[in-house]
Parts: C-alpha cells; structure tokens; sequence
C-alpha cells in the first residue's frame, strides 16, 4: 500500500511539474510593459500539445482576461478572482510565496470541478498577475492512475482543507470508517492536498495470519521436544550452541556487509545529543570524511546551519513519540567545505518500549536533482535578466549615439552658415573632437557587447594571490607616488573558478579607482582580504577615500556612463564592465560606502 500510494504521489507530483513548465511559458509572454504577445499561438501549441491540461489563462492584476480555448469558457473573462472570497486567500498565498500554488479542486464558473496552478508573474519587483493552467479533476485522478492501482483491493480517498472553514473535504467516494481502517496517507506540498488509500477488506489479514499463527504453534511445539531431548543430553546441547552461535556470527557478519556496501548513506546516532555513534562506508565517502572523524561529530556540524532548526524541530517530534520516522531534503557540510544536497531520512530504535536511545540516518545524494530545479528556476531568470540588459543596452546606444549624430549635424550647419576661414577651421576642430567622442563611445559599447555576447568563456581555478601579485606589480609607480599602504590578508588557498582575463580587468579597475579617489588629506590605505560566506569565496577590496553617497548614487552606481565626483578621470565606465564580468561569470558585486570615510566593494564568487 506504502509502494502503491508513493505512486500515486509520483504521478500527480509529475504532472503538477509538466504543469509548472506550461504556466512559466505563459509567464514569458509578459513583457516589461506589461503587454502579452502571442497568447492564442503559444497557449495552442501548450495545451494542443500537453494532455495533462485542459486549459490555460493570462490573469492581469487579478482579472481573467485571456483564456484558451475560449469556446465554452467565455464565462470566465473579466472575472476578478481576487474579490471572490473563495478564490483570493489561495490566490494570495501564491503571491506571498512568489511561487506556483495549485489551489483548489472546487467548481469553476463555467461548470465542472478543477484545480488551477497559479504562477504570480513580477514585473520589476511588482506584482502585475498570474499565468495559470486548469487541470480538471477527473483528467487528474486519470493521470494518478488510482483507478488502475485500486484494483479489488483498495480504495482511495482525496482531500484538502478548506481555506475558509478549516474542514477537510473529500471529493471522492467515502471511504467507511477511514480512521478505523488500515490505510496509509500522504501529503501533497504543491496544493496541500492529502490522498488516503485504504484496504477493502481489512480482515482479509487476520485470514492471512491464521496460516501463520498455525504454523507457529507447530514449530512451538517442535522446539519443546527438541530442548527437551537437548536437556537430557548436555554434550548435544553444547554442540547445538556452538552451531547456533556461528551462525549467529554468520548473519552479523552478512549484515556488516551490507551495511558497508549498501549505496546510500547510513548512519546510527544518539538520539539527544546528536552525536555520531557508527556509519557505514558510503556516508563518509558522501561528506569526505573517515569513518574515525565522523565518531568525533555531531549532526549539527555536519548540517548547513540554514537548515539545522527544521531538523531539530523534526528530532523533537521523534523524541517526543509524536513520530516515528521523518524524511526531508537538507544541505551537509563537506570536509572541504563543499555544499551536497542530500535526502534524509531517520527512523528510531526503540528498546523495551521506552523512549528513544538510538536512531538511524539514510543519506541519498540528490545535488544533481537539485541543481537542475536551481537550473531551471536560473533559465528563467536567465531570459527575464537578459531581456533587461537588451533593453538597457538599446537605450545607451540610442542615446549616446543620437547624442553625437545631433553634435556632428549641428556643427555642420554652423560650418556652411560661416563665412571666413577661421572660423571653418574652428568648426573643423571641433568637429574632430566629437569624432574622437564618437570612436570612444563605439569602442565602450563594443566592450560590453564583446562581454554579454562571450558564452564560451574559458574558466579556470585562479590563486587570487598569484593575480593579486601582479595587478599590484602594475599598479606600482602609482602606489608609490601616491604613498599609499597595502594590507593583504588573503588566504594561501583561496581559489576561485574565473576568466582569467576578467580576474584581471576585474582587479585592475577597483585598485586603480581606490588609488584614483583617495583622500586629499590623508595617505590612502588599502585593505585586500578573503573570507568564506556560504561556502563560496568572498573577495573584499576596502579604501579610505572619498567614498560615495549612496542614497543619491547607490541605484545607478553600476550604470554605463555613471559618474559620482568631479574628477576628469571618471569616464563613468569601469564599474559598468566589471559588475558585467561579474554577472558573467555568475558571481555578483555589493558595496558599502560613506562620503569622506571610505569605500568597500565585495566580490561574491560562485
């Protein structure tokens, strides 16, 4: 029933996920205006082409406004599912999570029973509406394959809770006396729904253990006469224990075996504290540790500390004998401080019916899985990210562009309005002025398109000590001429997965602009030092210069043609094309900063 049941839970999880896949298409038809492009084409080809849907909607600030097929659903449109007060507390919570929610399963408008995804789409941080996919009920349960798996022998039930009364409602046929039954449950997270699966005839075990039962009394019986003829004979009894004891050492040693060789992580662990007691080969191969350090540890170092206090909430609920078993998805610590994504699951033991003492650990390796749900989550971000940069692009070309065609046009028509030569000749210079202009723009704008367009970028693992060393070498006559001290407190093995070129350009544009903006008044001091954030490096580069005033600067401190001080200097394009390498190479920039203190710039690396 356990198998049967997990089943059921796989086949409507896959089905929910396909869904998901529907609704994040619909939710890239949104541009940045707002504006749906192609709806009827792609929303066709998504539900002509997935079986598991039976329709899809596009719901702008809450209003259904689009829907396909519209033929027999032309009731919904202009419908505000957010005044309806039995539809906006599942619509909110989708808001809330940022995330898909499956509310439902409840009469829809039109007729007939359904559960509807809702996938909240943001539009620069602010909510502009769902994509939402329509599953109806009977076309789902068909997907679960409840009606195949029941067969003669079982029954189920599915519910949910309702969002306003807090009862649980059933929309299939009643099972009888459901908590008196022998049944199984499990909880669907997507749309908080629960599926029951329960045994038609839960007597028909008893009739299975009567055979048993027989069968005991028999070899109960055989067992007397057996010690009794042992009794009387003391040097067979001797002998029968000997054989006995071997093959007990034979099933312990079977068993060592399979603990060493099983393919999952296994470990025992005392129950209170945590503490490590035994594991077997796999689990320290899975963390890079021997099976001796782990002895030496606890769960909750080995245990990502964003995650250490659901674990400790479920230990909670076994120590008090609220459960007996829990599985969830958690992060581990590696040796070498690597993260693995792990399933997790622990059972107790239990003795002479007291509370726990012991309990044992199962880890499954689940990265991959993992990252490719990160994957996908990042692809979309990806399109939405990239479809900004496009468009900002676009503005800075148009503008500078422009800006430069209008100064060349406007300095043509004064030179043919001139009438003597000198005057010509003024004009010519300065016509060769906005030229230099010009071909400095195109080669910035060639810069940033050479860095967005380069997805075949050589990566490899850099000693930021060795590139430190050099940009420094560089920089050399300017340290020295303006008398500046350098602080390193960069560890011998910080390594990051970079460009190599980019880790210089990088380097070279936040030292030189230290060096460049550095106090009037008082020698510049430089600090360089790396630390670990999550597992990942963090590379911090600190002045004490003239900072930046980042409540008037700190939005537009990145942009193209940005600048924040007097300095001629300042071409407003450094920091652009660095924050661009950065997000080349999937890392980010932050930064702290105050006018007349100094500035710090963090290199987060992935």
């Amino acid at each position: 029933m356990s198998n049967i049941i997990n089943l059921v839970k796989n086949n409507v999880e896959q089905s929910l996920q396909n869904s998901y896949s529907v609704a994040l298409s619909l939710a890239l038809l949104v541009d940045d205006d707002g504006n749906i492009d192609n709806f009827e084409e792609i929303a066709s080809q998504l539900v002509d082409g997935n079986p598991n849907i039976d329709l899809v909607q596009m719901v702008p600030g809450g209003i259904i406004t689009k829907v396909y097929p519209l033929e027999g659903n032309q009731e919904v449109i202009n419908y505000n599912i957010l005044q309806e007060n039995s539809l906006k507390k599942e619509a909110n919570k989708a808001i809330e999570t940022r995330k898909i929610y499956f509310a439902g399963p409840f009469e829809l408008k039109q007729g007939g029973i359904a559960v509807i995804g809702r996938l909240p789409v943001f539009i620069k941080k602010e909510f502009w509406g769902f994509s939402a996919v329509i599953i109806k009920l009977e076309n789902l349960l068909r997907q679960s394959g409840i009606k195949k798996l029941a067969g003669g022998k079982y029954q189920f039930q599915f519910s949910k809770q309702d969002v306003q009364t807090g009862e649980e409602i059933f929309f299939l046929p009643e099972i009888k006396n459901l908590n008196e039954s022998y049944s199984k449950s499990v909880i669907l997270s997507d749309g908080d729904w629960k599926v029951y699966i329960a045994s038609k005839n839960p007597n028909a075990i008893l009739f299975l253990l009567l055979p048993i039962g027989f069968l005991i009394l028999i070899l109960a019986a055989w067992l007397g006469w057996i010690t009794s003829k042992v009794l009387k004979q003391p040097a067979k009894l001797q002998e029968l224990l000997k054989k006995k004891a071997g093959e007990l050492l034979q099933s312990e040693l079977k068993f060592r075996t399979i603990f060493d060789q099983a393919a999952i992580g296994i470990a025992r662990l005392d129950s209170i504290s945590g503490k490590i007691l035994e594991t077997n080969t796999k689990y320290g191969e899975l963390l890079g540790y021997t099976a001796e350090d782990l002895t030496r540890l606890d769960n909750r170092q080995l245990t990502h500390p964003e995650d250490i206090q659901e674990d400790y909430n479920n230990m909670q609920r076994i120590n008090s004998g609220e459960t007996r078993e829990y599985t969830i998805n958690k992060r581990m610590i590696k040796k070498n401080g690597d993260i693995v994504w792990v399933k997790l699951t622990v059972s107790t033991l239990r003795e002479n019916g007291l509370g726990p003492e012991e309990h044992v650990a199962l880890i499954e390796d689940i990265t991959e899985k993992r990252l490719s749900e990160l994957n996908l989550n990042k692809s979309y971000q990806m399109v939405m990210d990239q479809n900004k940069r496009l468009l900002n692009f676009s503005f800075i070309v148009s503008h500078n562009l422009r800006s430069h065609s209008s100064n060349i046009q406007a300095i043509l028509n004064l030179y043919e309005l001139a009438e003597c030569g000198k005057e010509k000749e003024s004009y010519i210079q300065l016509l060769s002025k906005v030229g230099l202009a010009l071909d400095q723009t195109l080669f910035d704008l060639n810069e940033v398109v050479s860095i967005q367009a380069n997805t075949d970028l050589n990566v490899e693992p850099l000693l930021i000590s060795e590139y430190l060393k050099m940009t420094l070498d560089l920089l050399q006559v300017q340290i020295q001429n303006k008398k500046a001290i350098i602080h390193q407190e960069i560890p011998e093995k910080m390594r990051v997965k970079f460009n190599p070129a980019y880790m210089e350009s990088v380097l070279l544009n936040f030292l030189s602009n230290a060096l460049r903006f550095s106090g009037h008044h008082r020698t510049p001091e430089i600090l360089i030092s790396g630390t670990r954030e999550n597992g990942n490096w963090v590379l911090e580069i600190s002045d004490n210069g003239i900072g930046i005033d980042m409540d008037r600067h700190g939005d537009q401190l990145f942009g193209m043609y940005k600048t924040f001080t007097d300095s001629p200097q300042s071409r407003g394009i450094g920091l652009f094309i660095t924050k661009n390498q950065m997000d080349a190479m999937g890392g980010r920039l932050s930064v702290e900063s105050v006018v007349g203190v100094g500035t710090t710039f963090k290199l987060h690396f992935n």
